[in-house]
């Protein structure tokens, strides 16, 4: 039987497929649940990052919730590693998390705030904060747990002409330095001038030809000889 589960912004959704239709159920009415994560070794053990209440775990397929300490209230991103079990959390502001013990207790992960960008971290609806808003533990490695912020995406595409100067990683491609981009579209608009113009240039050179040759033809033509023929 089919399970799925789906954070709603409001509660946690847990559907449940019985024949030909699907059984819904619907728990944390009101917690402002934003993220979870279901254990790879256990599909019953889930969590729950709340807007303001931190992260619950579920051990019963989230009839049963308990509540577990951390720093930062509001966690907008949770991923547990399918290597070793552990469980990561990110919050609002953007502080990245990782407990060894089912959230019981945390240690945070400060090469996050290490990043060269952070001052420039922005999210577009509060611009005074950002959030860690995806997290993907590597499958291989229990050390490797790359993030995947969608709040500092924000940021480095917002970032002032500063620090967008420098050049960084987004999308698993470099990004060139903003002040080298606008010398390549002042170049590319030169370019496009001068081939338009050289275009219209053309285009004037071909109708004075084919007009040119209209003018021969209808003189060698007996017939034609009294039309008015514009003037060139």
């Amino acid at each position: 039987m089919a399970r799925l589960y789906a954070a709603t912004g409001d509660g946690i959704a847990r559907l449940d497929e019985a024949g030909h239709e699907w059984r819904v159920e619907l728990f944390l009415r009101g917690s402002g649940a934003q993220c979870l994560a279901v254990d790879p070794a256990d599909p019953d053990t889930l969590y729950a990052g709340l807007r303001a209440g931190g992260v619950c775990r579920s051990h019963d397929g989230g009839r049963g919730w308990v509540e577990s300490e951390l720093v930062e209230s509001g966690v907008f991103s949770v991923a547990v590693s399918a290597v070793d079990g552990a469980l990561y959390a990110g919050t609002e502001p953007s502080r990245l998390f990782r407990s060894e013990d089912g959230g019981a207790s945390w240690r945070e992960l400060e090469g996050l705030l290490e990043l060269p960008s952070r001052p420039s971290w922005r999210f577009p609806p509060r611009p005074w904060t950002s959030h860690v808003r995806w997290i993907a533990p590597s499958p291989h490695d229990a050390y490797l747990s790359p993030i995947c912020p969608r709040a500092l995406a924000c940021a480095r595409r917002r970032a002032s002409p500063a620090a967008a100067g420098d050049a960084v990683r987004l999308g698993g491609r470099r990004r060139p330095p903003l002040r080298r981009t606008r010398r390549r579209a002042d170049l590319g608009k030169r370019r496009s001038g001068r081939k338009l113009a050289r275009l219209h240039a053309a285009r004037r050179f071909a109708r004075g030809a084919a007009s040119a040759r209209v003018r021969e033809h209808l003189s060698r033509d007996p017939f034609r000889r009294t039309m008015a023929l514009p003037e060139a």
